[in-house]
């Protein structure tokens, strides 16, 4: 019961017999029942009130990560727990080139910066033909003259073998 083994009792229950006396034992020992009834009804309650304690503070767990849960859409919870690591997401996502494969317009994306051309070098500039007026058109058979070139020959057909 309390750790005693029955030699320990047998000398209670002889001293008792001697220091309370044959007459008193069987009152003593109501007595000492009671006591240890109450003892017993206490430490029952005090066990309760530790179990409840402990229910309440897994309770307010429980409360704090349903709040939680219900903070989040379930969506997402679902998509958690059936693909933690996003591995059919990514299969079901759409192509990067969907908007071509819809549109057979081929998307250009830049892949290389154009190349860098060499200053242009200025031509001199045309003189205005004999004979020409501004605003009217100009004519394919009068040839025009360069600043500072003499006239180029006219032209002779070559002769066809």
């Amino acid at each position: 019961m309390f750790g005693f083994s029955w030699s320990e009792i047998l000398i209670i229950g002889v001293v008792a017999l001697v220091f309370i006396g044959p007459n008193d034992l069987p009152r003593a020992m109501k007595t000492a029942a009671r006591w240890m009834s109450a003892g017993r009804k206490l430490a029952r309650e005090f066990q309760g009130h530790v179990d409840e304690l402990v229910r309440e503070a897994e309770l307010d767990d429980l409360r704090e990560q349903a709040r939680k849960l219900a903070m989040t859409p379930l969506s997402s919870h679902i998509e958690s727990m059936v693909d933690p690591d996003k591995e059919i997401a990514k299969g079901l996502a759409p192509p990067d080139n969907l908007h071509e494969f819809l549109s057979g317009v081929p998307t250009m994306t830049p892949s290389e910066e154009p190349a860098v051309l060499p200053p242009a070098i200025a031509a001199p500039e045309p003189t205005v033909a004999e004979g020409f007026v501004p605003g009217d058109a100009p004519t394919p058979d009068l040839p025009v003259q360069v600043k500072d070139e003499p006239p180029a020959p006219p032209k002779q057909p070559t002769p066809k073998p």
